[in-house]
């Protein structure tokens, strides 16, 4: 079988998936032909089957865990699928009436759908068993640049081999001749030093670890993902365009409530400045010691001044916007501009004298429609990560059902309809068993306190913690954001329930 053609060929597929910048237009239009084959069956395409699969693939690039799992192994098993779904999700998200109009290069989401394609091609690029593959891309990453010493006629990559005398792993070959400077791959360093050369030398070749072939790779995906777009955009015709944006719902649908929620910054990538300015000079007071500037107490403009030049956060935004603030009274100016904000009080305009609280925007409202809209919750997110690896604890379980109980479609709804429900829910997870689930949710269900149904349990309860990503970097709670109905907060107001429930 000819390798000339990613359509049929599955190792020229790979190499044209993973080398999207040095292909031409036909052989990539070629690779999205391979991936439309995945929904074509006797020689008809199946639409509908297709369009669900780039919803669901679009839709779960925003989730943090999926994104991490890719990574650790593939999520699309073919290179040609995988452009497929990538790229057509990335023309619904552009193409949301709010963001039609954004430059793709500012669009977060699209930042989430580049992340997945990068773990998940670099996945498929480690597992595939054909090392010829790896000294292809090996050409790629390690070639000496045109003005440097000339190109080598040669292979740049000659092996792929074991060197135990050089550690445990394996090392890409490099003739000493076809070495460049990207060859000295080295560890990683202090801030202002570099990292010892993780290459040696032996036999006139330089072995370079697979590790640093990896992570080069992964910089060199990344970079490449606009390459595959662009020529999607290019061989997608108007007509094709407007039946997929037309038709597709599911990517709108979640767009569309993350501006119902307030969470804009999932959206943009340069989320508002002055969230951003509040949010710094926040952590910078919650960051320094007590007798110079505190939560939770009225302090002056200089105060807080000096907490923000004291700070040394760790993230690139956080020192610009330190940066940025020069003085006392450039720092009130950001905190005046910020009045109406949920974490700041201004007590004192004329003398800049402020209140600080920890940085919320309030417990945005959580639309749930479906159970599974519960991993909205950050928290949820991450219970939800540990149960595809682990069984439940009995407070997991607890929680589940009693937090999913008391939204209002199942105040009126039948037991037997809701166990339904839960169980399907239940189902994503490996340990999922039909009858053990059933008999737990029963369990939780029939176990009340003191005649009166279980409350869900609350952001500040230590079982919530293990899940929680930190009260002040998240804008829902469970008490606020999602629906429940007004007997549950009458219930806890007559057990006088504390906020750890």
């Amino acid at each position: 079988m000819s390798r000339d053609t990613p359509t049929d060929d599955e190792y020229t597929a790979y190499r044209v998936a993973a080398l999207p910048r040095d292909k031409g237009e036909l052989q990539l239009t070629q690779l999205f032909e391979r991936g439309y084959q995945r929904w074509t069956v006797d020689g008809e395409q199946q639409t509908k089957k297709m369009l669900a699969d780039i919803e669901r693939f679009t839709i779960d690039a925003f989730a943090p865990s999926t994104r991490e799992e890719a990574a650790e192994r593939p999520y699309v098993d073919d290179p040609g699928a995988l452009a497929t779904l990538t790229t057509l999700g990335a023309v619904c998200i552009m193409d949301h009436p709010k963001l039609e109009d954004t430059p793709p290069r500012h669009l977060a989401l699209l930042g989430d759908l580049r992340e997945l394609y990068v773990n998940n091609i670099a996945s498929l690029v480690r597992e595939y068993e054909d090392w010829s593959l790896h000294q292809e891309i090996a050409e790629t990453l390690y070639a000496k640049d045109p003005g440097e010493d000339g190109v080598h006629p040669g292979r740049v990559c000659t092996d792929i081999t074991e060197r135990p005398e050089f550690g445990e792993g394996y090392y890409l070959e490099i003739p000493l001749v076809a070495a460049s400077r990207k060859c000295l791959a080295r560890s990683e360093g202090d801030e202002n030093q570099q990292g010892e050369i993780q290459a040696h030398i032996a036999d006139n070749h330089l072995y370079v670890p697979v590790s640093d072939f990896m992570a080069k790779y992964r910089e060199y995906a990344e970079d490449a993902f606009g390459r595959l777009l662009a020529v999607q955009e290019e061989v997608l015709t108007a007509d094709q365009r407007s039946w997929l944006t037309a038709n597709e719902s599911a990517i709108t649908d979640r767009i569309d409530r993350f501006f119902q929620a307030g969470q804009t910054h999932r959206v943009w990538e340069n989320w508002s400045r002055q969230k951003r300015d509040l949010l710094t000079i926040i952590n910078a007071v919650s960051d320094a010691d007590d007798d110079v500037a505190q939560l939770g107490e009225t302090q002056t403009a200089r105060d807080l001044y000096e907490a923000v030049d004291a700070y040394e956060p760790d993230r690139t935004w956080e020192r610009q916007v330190c940066e940025s603030i020069s003085s006392p009274r450039s720092l009130g100016t950001v905190l005046s501009r910020n009045r109406d904000h949920a974490s700041v009080t201004v007590e004192n305009a004329r003398l800049n004298r402020y209140t600080l609280t920890e940085y919320s925007d309030g417990a945005q409202p959580l639309y749930v429609d479906e159970l599974e809209d519960l991993f909205e919750l950050p928290c949820m997110a991450a219970m939800d990560e540990r149960l595809q690896e682990k069984k439940p604890v009995r407070k997991d379980l607890f929680n589940l059902v009693r937090m999913a109980w008391w939204l209002p479609q199942y105040r009126d709804a039948s037991t037997e309809e809701f166990i339904s429900d839960v169980k399907d829910l239940f189902s994503r997870w490996p340990w999922y068993d039909d009858e053990v689930t059933e008999y737990q949710i029963r369990y939780e269900l029939d176990n009340d306190i003191g005649g009166e149904i279980p409350l869900p349990m609350n952001c500040a309860n230590d079982d919530m913690q293990r899940y929680c990503i930190g009260r002040d970097q998240c804008p829902y709670s469970i008490y606020g954001s999602l629906p429940f109905p007004d007997e549950m907060y009458e219930q806890i107001d007559d057990q006088g329930a504390s906020p750890s429930q």
